[in-house]
């Protein structure tokens, strides 16, 4: 019995006239009022919106880390399986005679601004440095002294330092060493600092990515279908995408996509604003205290000069503006990169490298399988939630946006070129960075010359922490701009290119279809989320909101995976006769 044809047209009705011309009202109208009623709950109901959203993101934590954990792990096999088999790999996303739109390093550069150049300013230094103080390895050996102790009666006095009471103990032959204990701030932490480094930003960031793009620029392209996320699950859901079931998946999108640019834009509206600090010294710009934060003053500035430039960018289009401001942050990117590499701890962070690429790929299944039990405070399971869970939350809220941005830009490029240029490049890229700039970080601290001054700023300023301990105060300053610019265009670049991408949606996948008031509509509606929940609780906020919209996303990418599996197979099946 011959097998049925693939599905190869999808109507997705689109209003034919009025200021939605060219659009789903449905999907359009649905998101932004699901949009206004986030805006409106925060500003009306700041301090109530705050606390459910953060008890929330508490609750996701604690009770989500095995599908989160697992779900990550579902979209790398995808990708690595049909990345590696012969034939899969070997297909188009296009036409038998299409030749890619850009050139590779226009490509790469706009698949690496638009997904992760953010994060990387703000987390490349400060990842690793709040890693080497605590993670997983660190809070299972501290259990160890801690058993240590009980077994020969020794009290550890409340506020004490457990290491320093450790140290004294062994040497007062109270206790014996233990082996193979990861004490933190010490060389013993950087293997398992790195092993989790790697694990945030490597193979599982960029598979949430790619599995979203490869998929819809299948779909898409050597299908026919509309780029859009409905059309993902054509060989699950059929004709039944035309209708309510698919106006909700693309709602859905819409709505991630929204909360999932919100995260990375706080983040970088963070290291913005401390850059400002450092070049500046204007103390309203941070606050007071151990480790001041950028204040929300400073934040709604920062924000306001970033939407400006966005929606003038995005009204451009991705030919003209994002192409050239992604190239433009390329370019300084490997500026900094290249400060680094000459000023930086050079031979320590390629020892880094090597020995972190190593642990990484050797224990690459227990990074990816492993799920802590959220045992409470001080536990593996409660850092696993804080960082490992989060990071896949914002990934996976951040797909919609990165994954259809990705498939716009990819089209007729093999499977096997997408995933070696959308997963495997950039996580290489991501940790160069992360052991050049945070190894510099680290070897300032271990070797004593920063003197804890890295380790007392915030997460988004040791960047520019390092930058002082490393440069004469004027030459800080220059770099700081420099770094301030550099986040300023990649902080456009996702901006913009997340406008575009939430029109590509609500015009059913037809990408031209946003006019200027739409581009302008969404500008200002980001702009508007974004505001409302740091004025509910900063960055916390947007963080908590991002991982409720990542829950129903996560599902329907794990419904994509299946689906691009399913066409895979029955086109072999059908001999590739479509």
């Amino acid at each position: 019995m011959a097998l049925s044809p693939p599905l190869k047209e999808l109507n997705i009705s689109l209003a034919e006239h009025g200021f939605y011309k060219g659009f789903n009202n449905l999907v359009a109208i649905a998101s932004k009022i699901l949009i206004a009623l986030v805006v409106l709950w925060c500003a009306v109901f700041p301090e109530s919106a705050g606390d459910i959203l953060g008890k929330i993101k508490n609750w996701s934590f604690a009770n989500l880390n095995y599908y989160y954990t697992w779900g990550v792990a579902f979209y790398v096999i995808v990708c690595l399986v049909i990345a590696l088999y012969p034939k899969w790999g070997k297909t188009k996303l296009g036409t038998a005679d299409g030749v890619p739109e850009f050139s590779n390093f226009s490509w790469f550069s706009m698949m690496f601004g638009a997904g992760i150049g953010i994060g990387m300013l703000g987390y490349a230094t400060g990842e690793p440095m709040w890693h080497i103080g605590d993670n997983p390895d660190i809070r299972m050996s501290a259990a160890l002294v801690k058993e240590a102790f009980a077994a020969a009666n020794i009290t550890l006095a409340e506020g004490a330092d457990l290491w320093a009471e450790y140290n004294a103990q062994v040497a007062s032959g109270a206790i014996t060493a233990i082996d193979g204990l990861v004490i933190p701030k010490t060389l013993s932490a950087v293997p398992s600092t790195y092993n989790y480094v790697f694990l945030h930003w490597g193979l599982g960031a960029w598979a949430c990515y790619a599995l979203v793009g490869i998929s819809l620029a299948f779909f898409a392209y050597s299908r026919g279908l509309p780029l859009t996320i409905r059309s993902t699950l054509a060989p699950l859901l059929g004709r039944s995408l035309e209708g309510p079931i698919g106006h909700i998946i693309d709602v859905t999108a819409v709505v991630a996509t929204i909360l999932g640019i919100s995260q990375t834009i706080g983040l970088g509206l963070a290291s913005f604003a401390s850059g400002l600090y450092n070049i500046t010294g204007a103390q309203w710009l941070m606050t007071v205290g151990d480790k001041p934060e950028p204040t929300t003053a400073a934040l709604l500035l920062a924000l306001a000069v970033v939407m400006i430039c966005s929606t003038l960018s995005a009204l451009s289009g991705v030919g003209k503006g994002i192409k050239w401001l992604s190239n433009l942050n390329m370019v300084l990117s490997f500026g900094l990169l290249g400060f680094f590499l000459i000023f930086g701890a050079t031979l320590f962070a390629f020892e880094l490298l090597g020995k972190g690429l190593f642990n990484y790929v050797m224990h690459l299944p227990a990074l990816t399988f492993t799920v802590f039990p959220a045992d409470g405070p001080g536990s593996p399971g409660e850092w696993q939630g804080w960082w490992s869970i989060f990071y896949w939350a914002w990934w996976i809220a951040f797909a919609p946006f990165v994954g259809i941005f990705l498939a716009r830009i990819s089209k007729n490029r093999t499977i096997r070129e997408f995933v070696l240029g959308a997963i495997l490049a950039p996580s290489l890229m991501c940790f160069f960075w992360f052991t050049l700039l945070g190894g510099t970080a680290i070897d300032l601290e271990l070797n004593g010359a920063a003197n804890g001054a890295i380790f007392s700023e915030s997460l988004t300023a040791q960047l520019y922490a390092v930058i002082n301990l490393m440069l004469s105060p004027e030459l800080a300053k220059l770099m700081s701009g420099l770094i301030v610019v550099l986040l300023l265009t990649y902080l456009v670049t996702s901006a913009d290119s997340a406008v575009l991408v939430v029109n590509t949606i609500n015009a059913g996948g037809e990408y031209g279809s946003a006019g200027r008031w739409h581009i302008i509509i969404w500008g200002l509606i980001l702009s508007a989320v974004i505001a409302a929940l740091l004025l509910a609780g900063g960055l916390n906020a947007i963080q908590s909101a991002m991982i409720v919209a990542a829950v129903p996303f996560s599902f329907v990418m794990i419904l994509m995976g299946i689906s691009l599996l399913k066409a895979l197979l029955m086109d072999g099946f059908r001999g590739n006769s479509q």
